[in-house]
């Protein structure tokens, strides 16, 4: 029985140490396996808060592209082409309220009719001038006559046109009429667009019965004519006691000038009657000859005397003025407007500006336009034109003239977009973005590129095959300007040189452009290029 109770009590004994040992063992596992939860938790923690902080990142660092712009030229030249769609409509209505308030023989010798008028308004396209024709015959064909314009401009003579100051009670007086005859007159008023009106008259026909008629002409005296510069400055005197002096008219030869070859020489200009000094330019150099023809109100001409008739040149100008810049465009209602810088020409001087207009785009784009006749002539910076289909596309060409007849060239612009031009930004709480990490990929389809930042430059100079430039225009702290850093609030310009690059830029390409910055969400834009590019600058998007 002893030996019994001895091994069961070892039995006990044993058991009990082998409980411990397990107590223990779960206990230094679950530590153990603590330790892991707890590790495990941080590590997962720690990931967590990297992967949300690259997360806000990435969304907190956007660019944003404001707009983007196609230079079709490289060079920086604008284009002296433009093309512009015309109105819709056209002004069809003729100026109205114009009359003819009366005729009357002039109390003051010589004999002479004074007309009294007041100007027609235009609510459309506004007036452009006012015609004044006289009509001689007797009272019954002059009665019939003077109400049909058409028969006024055949069997009048047209003897004055007003080109401004429309207003109430405007006054001409006609001196070129004789005693014993009977005359009309009438006058027709126009809008810009072309529309004409018959004035309507209270009193329009008067017979001359006697007085005494100017037929003294002017008389002048040529002072002196030197070379002036690229010119020829000619000074003279000039008076007319009778009805007063109204033009006069300078010529210019190779060899004297005489009332009988005055026909074979050229006539350089006609100026006003208080015209007494003109500047010409001789295209060649050599012996010029210059004269002078006076013409009154009553329509007596003589040619003034000269002290001296000629001049040596030895400096012409030969010289082209400079291509027309800033020209544009737009669509009024009843007119084409046309704009553009004013050419400075340091020689002879800008005369004015050829203006030259076609439906096709190729015609205004070749010099052999410079065979036609211009459109017009101006010799302000800007034209408008009231003649025109509605909804038709017209093409002009502007180009600058010099006082010795030199023109400028037609600069078209090119077919393709040469310079991309991108105004970018960042979204608002955006991080700062460092455009020397910032990749652009583009293609046109046939051709990819891959551009980094040229950061040793700015601007345009520095777009080229492998790089873009970039340029501030607005950099409130100054980063950018310094380390190419873009911060919240700043504007900039991304310039990429797509010629240089290899990418054609035609009307309807597309363009697949991606913007990655090094942290950030990339902009990734599909563009179609436009189909109709009319202006040197295209806006693409």
């Amino acid at each position: 029985m002893k030996k019994i109770y001895s091994l069961h009590t070892k039995e006990k004994g044993d058991i009990g140490i082998a409980t411990l040992i397990l107590f223990i063992a779960i206990i230094i596992v679950a530590a153990i396996a603590s330790s892991l939860i707890i590790y495990v938790g941080v590590t997962l923690r720690e990931q967590g808060e990297k992967v949300a902080a690259d997360a806000t990142t990435q969304i907190t660092s956007s660019l944003r592209i404001l707009n983007i712009l196609g230079d079709r030229d490289i060079d920086g030249e604008d284009p002296s082409v433009i093309g512009v769609k015309a109105p819709i409509r056209v002004d069809s209505d003729p100026p109205t309220g114009g009359l003819l308030i009366n005729v009357s023989v002039n109390s003051t010798n010589p004999l002479s009719v004074k007309i009294l008028w007041n100007s027609a308004i235009d609510t459309g396209s506004g007036m452009a001038k006012e015609e004044i024709y006289r009509v001689k015959g007797d009272n019954t064909t002059l009665s019939y006559v003077l109400k049909d314009i058409t028969f006024i401009k055949n069997m009048g003579k047209l003897i004055a046109t007003f080109t401004s100051d429309f207003e109430n009670s405007r006054v001409y007086v006609d001196y070129n009429v004789s005693s014993g005859n009977t005359y009309g007159y009438a006058i027709i008023g126009y809008d810009m667009a072309g529309n004409e009106e018959l004035y309507r008259a209270t009193n329009q026909i008067i017979t001359l019965s006697s007085g005494t008629e100017d037929t003294t002409p002017p008389s002048g005296n040529i002072e002196s004519i030197n070379s002036a510069g690229y010119g020829v400055l000619i000074s003279w005197t000039a008076s007319d006691s009778g009805s007063g002096l109204e033009y006069q008219k300078i010529y210019r030869s190779h060899s004297s000038i005489t009332s009988s070859n005055l026909n074979n020489t050229t006539l350089v200009a006609t100026v006003g009657s208080d015209v007494r000094a003109y500047m010409d330019y001789p295209s060649s150099m050599g012996t010029w000859y210059y004269a002078i023809v006076g013409y009154d109100r009553a329509g007596n001409f003589a040619m003034y005397n000269a002290s001296t008739d000629h001049v040596e040149v030895t400096t012409v100008d030969n010289s082209s003025p400079a291509n027309v810049e800033g020209l544009r465009g737009e669509t009024g209602q009843y007119c084409i407007h046309l704009e553009w810088k004013p050419v400075v020409d340091k020689q002879s001087g800008t005369k004015g500006y050829y203006i030259y207009r076609s439906t096709d785009y190729l015609k205004v784009t070749t010099p052999e336009i410079f065979n036609s006749e211009p459109y017009a002539f101006v010799n302000t910076t800007y034209f408008d034109d009231y003649s025109y289909m509605p909804y038709q596309m017209y093409y002009y060409a502007v180009v600058a003239v010099d006082n010795a007849s030199n023109h400028g060239s037609i600069v078209a612009p090119q077919n393709s977009i040469q310079i991309l031009q991108i105004k970018l930004a960042l979204g608002p709480g955006s991080k700062p973005i460092d455009f020397n990490t910032v990749i652009v990929e583009l293609t046109d389809g046939k051709i990819e590129a891959s551009l980094k930042l040229n950061s040793s430059g700015f601007g345009v100079g520095a777009a080229d095959v492998t790089h873009y430039g970039m340029e501030a225009l607005n950099d409130p702290t100054g980063e950018f300007t310094q380390s190419y850093i873009l911060d919240e609030g700043a504007v900039v310009l991304m310039y990429i040189n797509a010629r240089d690059v290899g990418l054609t830029l035609t009307p309807q390409t597309k363009l697949t452009m991606k913007i990655i910055p090094g942290m950030g969400i990339p902009i990734y834009k599909i563009i179609n290029i436009p189909s109709i590019m009319l202006n040197r600058y295209v806006s693409i998007y």
